[in-house]
């Protein structure tokens, strides 16, 4: 297995992704820092909580916990650690952990240095990459957040062996959605390996044979942040299928990336509906999907997911900000009007 990633980059503010094979190389990182706190996931420092030898933080990683409330009690625990202006945060779990982790990192003292190791599938090729950090309020997804860029992220495929099948084939979803966007070679050869390996317990076999996926999609998405920051035109791209998702999320409570999964088969539907994309090449993506056992339909009512969608973060007036797919390895942004988009739901559901 070889995860080379030749997309790293010094500028303070960009993108910078690194990778090793064992959690070993993980404390020569940090050889240089005073002083490193990390917040870690309950779940994740029973299994790697050792690799991390620092003055550890303790949180119970769920969209529940992940408020300004608790956001509180972090700084707390951090004041309590002796945290000031000079040290290190290292965010060590999935999406939850780095989002609330670099979030309480970019308002500590106004701003202390910070990076990620992600240890879900989901995290590495998504969450922790792009500077996104944020909490949720009143039930809505990452309502109030930062964009402030880790020191670092680092990719270890180790972590994933001990992932249940259901987290990783979350992350499947947001690997796919990048090759969506901009690879179509990758989307049809990983969604064929995956099919046969959600069939089965996975195996360390399974991770090496998904790493390469996995870091060019990881790459995909910090090439696309390094060209649009801040989100003004392409990085819009990165959020196919979310309008969808965080509706499903809000109603179902389900994990992530079955909504992204779910999501991005409407979004396929909605551009064959608005003859951007072909109904042949929709239904691929629906089967890619299909074939690795993630559902692609929604089960919420169509007048309560286009309720819910109403209060999405990319309207605008009467308009949606969608992100729809010309064809696989290719997508744009269009407005939807919020009428129409309630007349065709019931068809995308």
């Amino acid at each position: 297995m070889e995860l080379n990633f030749n997309f790293v980059v010094t500028m303070e503010k960009s993108v910078k992704l690194l990778s090793c094979f064992s959690p070993d190389e993980i404390e020569p990182l940090l050889s240089r820092e005073r002083h490193v706190v990390v917040i870690i996931d309950s779940k994740v420092k029973q299994l790697y909580g050792s690799y991390f030898p620092y003055t550890q933080i303790e949180i119970d990683a769920s969209e529940k916990n992940k408020t300004l409330e608790n956001l509180a009690v972090i700084a707390g625990k951090l004041m309590d650690a002796g945290t000031d202006r000079d040290s290190f945060i290292l965010a060590v779990g999935g999406g939850i952990t780095t989002d609330i982790a670099g979030f309480a990192a970019s308002v500590y003292f106004r701003g202390v240095r910070f990076g990620f190791v992600p240890t879900t599938l989901l995290a590495q090729v998504d969450a922790s990459i792009g500077g996104k950090n944020g909490v949720n309020s009143n039930g809505y997804k990452n309502i109030l957040g930062t964009i402030t860029q880790p020191q670092f992220t680092l990719l270890c495929p180790a972590f994933l062996q001990t992932l249940p099948m259901e987290e990783f084939l979350g992350g499947v979803s947001e690997m796919l959605k990048a090759f969506v966007i901009a690879d179509t070679d990758s989307f049809f050869k990983s969604s064929t390996l995956l099919s046969g390996i959600s069939k089965r317990k996975l195996q360390k076999e399974d991770i090496q044979t998904i790493a390469p996926y996995a870091q060019k999609a990881a790459s995909i998405k910090a090439a696309i942040v390094e060209r649009d920051m801040y989100e003004k035109g392409e990085r819009k791209h990165l959020n196919l299928g979310h309008t969808f998702a965080h509706a499903l999320e809000k109603h179902t409570g389900m994990p992530h990336g079955q909504a992204v999964a779910i999501g991005i088969c409407m979004a396929a539907r909605l551009s064959a509906k608005l003859s951007l994309l072909s109904d042949n090449e929709a239904n691929k993506i629906e089967e890619a999907f299909t074939g690795i056992g993630l559902e692609t339909r929604s089960p919420v009512p169509a007048r309560q997911l286009a309720k819910a969608m109403v209060m999405d973060k990319k309207k605008s007036g009467d308009n949606i900000s969608f992100v729809l797919i010309e064809r696989i390895g290719k997508c744009v942004t269009r407005p939807v009007n919020i009428y129409t988009l309630e007349e065709l739901i019931y068809d995308l559901s």
